[in-house]
């Protein structure tokens, strides 16, 4: 089970720094990817990021509240169907 970013994320990047998988991406600025996300396939389940995130905006798949339910897909979206790893790639990163 992942670990899961929701809406709350205001692209710090302090759940990023501290992933030692590097499966922690943010979306490009352009409004649809809008916040960071976790690459449930990548992610080791290590809780490094949760205690990371001064908004409290990441939790596990498991105890993922009813209200936030929904990101569980956006995060695997940005991998599966979004810009995903390509962000890497990106000038402006």
């Amino acid at each position: 089970m992942p670990y899961v970013v929701t809406e709350t994320c205001t692209r710090c990047g302090a759940c990023a720094e501290v992933c030692p998988v590097e499966c922690i991406m943010p979306g490009p600025e352009d409004g649809q990817w809008p916040i960071y996300y976790i690459d449930p396939d990548t992610c080791i389940d290590c809780g490094a990021c949760e205690p990371e995130c001064p908004e409290q905006a990441i939790y596990f798949e498991e105890e993922l509240p009813v209200e936030y339910e929904e990101w569980r897909a956006k995060n695997a979206a940005f991998y599966a169907e979004g810009p995903g790893y390509s962000v890497l790639d990106s000038p402006s990163r």
